[in-house]
């Protein structure tokens, strides 16, 4: 089976695309979500495209390190959206970011390359990603937090359902795609959880307080109907009864931002998630169940997420402190004094 692959791969540009098609029918295998599947296909294509425009294109078995330098030079010196037909004008150079998400990609491609027996051995595996700068992370502070639901009038339907959407956000931590993804029957509010389909197509269970699941029940009761067909199986809707897009509610908490005077404050669905994490740790809860709350696969994950601020540790720290805890000098004392 191997000698047919390495023959296939001995071919010119018509191989590429073979195996361009059998690393998404792999993904699709693996669960990957179409979003993810097109954002790989639509890198490494690219990879190929550059490769071909500048004569470095090889049958794969000859590619390895220095055509990927050579690209992520081209990328670093590369203006966004400059092969996207839609948008006229580029807006700068690509990130630092994008610029290592593109290398990520194509070491993951090669990687299958090697487990599928195309090559012999991976010549990008030890190739370190490009170094990007630390990202600024933005975590609302509980005023922030009240002045934002303050501005939210519940009474309305379209206040009542964004109240319960960012009480959900903040509650829960979920994924804003996981959100807008919830079905009707997806809910327990009888045991105050739902469920949702989170990364990798993996259905976990996610709790929540007995106040959101209030207001989830008064949502659905009293202003749900006036939204959109009873008949829609998602939670939240819009009038034709599909789920609410993503902007929709990355463009409301903009407004809002606006509304309660937090100007230059970043306020998004991700910002709530890492919000989240944050300030559950700093009331005390266990990473580990963070973990499954959040619906990550790795603890190193988790704990990016969290970002306690000095008081917060301070306070951590006064809880489990052995010395705090075992109060040596009055010991000490006691035991000098006999």
């Amino acid at each position: 089976m191997n000698e047919v692959k390495q023959n296939a791969v001995s071919v010119c540009k018509v191989s590429f695309r073979a195996l361009l098609d059998e690393y998404r029918l792999s993904l699709e295998a693996m669960n990957r979500s179409p979003k993810t599947i097109s954002w790989y296909m639509e890198i490494i294509e690219r990879y190929f495209g550059f490769l071909d425009s500048n004569s470095l294109l090889k049958p794969v078995n000859q590619l390895g390190t220095q055509e990927l330098r050579a690209y992520i030079l081209h990328l670093q010196k590369a203006n966004r959206w400059a092969n996207n037909p839609k948008i006229r004008i580029s807006t700068g150079k690509l990130s630092p970011y994008s610029v290592q998400g593109h290398v990520r990609a194509l070491k993951a491609f090669w990687g299958w390359l090697e487990r599928e027996g195309y090559i012999g051995s991976n010549p990008l595996a030890k190739l370190p990603l490009p170094k990007v700068p630390e990202k600024p992370v933005y975590v609302l502070s509980s005023e922030q937090i009240k002045k934002l639901f303050s501005q939210i009038n519940r009474l309305t339907p379209i206040g009542a359902r964004y109240y319960a959407i960012l009480l959900l956000l903040l509650d829960t931590g979920m994924r804003i795609s996981e959100l807008v993804s919830i079905r009707i029957q997806a809910l327990d509010l009888q045991h105050d959880c739902v469920q949702v389909l989170g990364k990798g197509q993996k259905l976990r269970s996610v709790p929540m307080s007995k106040l959101t699941r209030k207001e989830i029940n008064r949502y659905i009761n009293h202003s749900r109907a006036q939204l959109y067909p009873i008949d829609s199986p998602y939670l939240f809707a819009k009038f034709d009864g599909t789920p609410i897009s993503v902007n929709s509610v990355q463009q409301f908490l903009r407004r809002l931002a606006i509304e309660a005077g937090l100007d230059g404050i970043k306020c998004s669905p991700h910002v709530f998630r890492h919000s989240f994490a944050t300030h559950s740790i700093a009331n005390g809860a266990n990473v580990f169940v963070l973990k499954e709350i959040m619906g990550h696969s790795s603890l190193n994950t988790t704990l990016k997420y969290t970002h306690l601020q000095p008081g917060d540790l301070q306070i951590q720290h006064a809880k489990f402190s052995p010395v705090a805890t075992l109060d040596i000098i009055k010991t000490s004392q006691r035991l000098r004094s006999q």
